[in-house]
């Protein structure tokens, strides 16, 4: 694939990713769509002094699949990030959050097929999980790449920091309307970082 192509195709795919995070509280495509309602009938109730938010949906099998083709969107951007950096032992760290990002959207699709109660059951408890898991995947991808000594691009920090912070709000799960806004701006970033940065491989 030529050079300009593959910088305008990942550069897409990260605004798109990054739109589709934003729509997070509105459709059921963003793999985030399951964690935010869990976040305002779990959590979202402890601030408002224990008033109980509940809610049932009824969902169609296509509302089942839509997360994961969403998890596909939101993982394919790191993956991207190896064509950017390529450095070997980054590689696994972007490969880790890709594959903690579609854990997400899994967990969404198993939640959306198989809850039908609005108190803690076995799949939301695993939802649950894998966001923390994608959080500390995050985390521990933003350490490494701020432990890198020379950066390739100027913006490599600013997309270590924005995961490392971002990770800890998603590992947290409280703070999940921050992960969700650091999300956004995380794919922004990742996208111009895209853009900018990729060049032919030698």
């Amino acid at each position: 694939m030529p050079i300009k192509t593959a910088k305008w195709l990942w550069c897409g795919i990260s605004f798109v990713a990054a739109v589709l995070v934003l729509f997070s509280p509105w459709t059921a495509a963003s793999p985030f769509f399951v964690p935010l309602s869990l976040w305002v009938s779990k959590i979202l109730p402890l601030f408002l002094g224990g008033m109980t938010i509940m809610g049932f949906m009824n969902v169609s099998s296509l509302a089942i699949i839509l997360p994961l083709i969403g998890g596909v969107i939101l993982a394919l951007p790191f993956l991207g990030l190896q064509r950017v950096w390529k450095n070997q032992r980054l590689n696994s760290h972007f490969s880790a959050a890709a594959v903690g990002v579609f854990l997400v959207a899994l967990g969404a699709a198993l939640e959306l097929a198989l809850t039908r109660t609005a108190s803690w059951d076995p799949w939301q408890m695993l939802e649950l999980a894998f966001v923390v898991v994608f959080g500390l995947l995050l985390i521990r991808c933003g350490l490494a790449i701020m432990r890198i000594s020379q950066p390739s691009f100027a913006s490599a920090r600013l997309v270590g920091w924005l995961m490392l912070s971002t990770g800890a709000c998603f590992s947290s799960f409280v703070l999940l309307p921050l992960a969700l806004l650091g999300s956004v701006v995380l794919y922004f970033v990742l996208g111009i970082t895209s853009l900018r940065s990729l060049r032919p491989a030698h």
